[in-house]
């Protein structure tokens, strides 16, 4: 059974969506559970889609999700690249492209992610992390897209 989710200190205070962003890449890139649970918001209303995987609903799923994942040990390094940002009142959806190096700096396939942030009286907490392969040049015009 796996133990609760850290819950968020107060003396950790996220002043922005952006410096919630920061904490959440800087805890996955660190393997820490604790950390990466204090980017989270603390309500049963999360949501995080991996790349690839079924979507996870719920502090607990969430929590469960991101200790597998840390388990596996995995040395990734993330940089960030700013899509697109929209903000309205305590809403924040940040679209990034994650460019992933694993291990000794080999890359991987680049992925494009969807945060939602969101702000509470802990200051911007994360609600939704959606990953999925970035398009390749190549592509088909998205316009042309059946989803």
């Amino acid at each position: 059974m796996p133990s609760a989710a850290p819950n968020p200190s107060e003396n950790t205070l996220f002043l922005t969506p952006e410096e919630a962003q920061s904490a959440f890449y800087q805890a996955f890139e660190k393997n820490d559970l604790t950390a990466m649970m204090l980017a989270w918001d603390e309500s049963d209303d999360i949501l995080c889609v991996h790349p690839m995987a079924p979507a996870l609903y719920g502090l607990e799923a969430v929590t469960h999700g991101w200790r597998e994942i840390f388990t596996g040990g995995v040395d990734m390094r993330f940089s960030i690249e700013p899509i697109q940002r929209y903000a309205q009142n305590d809403l924040v959806i940040l679209i990034v492209n994650e460019v992933i190096s694993v291990g000794s700096g080999k890359r991987v396939a680049p992925m494009v992610s969807t945060n939602i942030y969101r702000q509470g009286a802990h200051g911007w907490r994360m609600l939704t992390h959606h990953a999925g392969p970035a398009p390749s040049p190549d592509s088909p015009d998205p316009s042309q897209a059946v989803h």
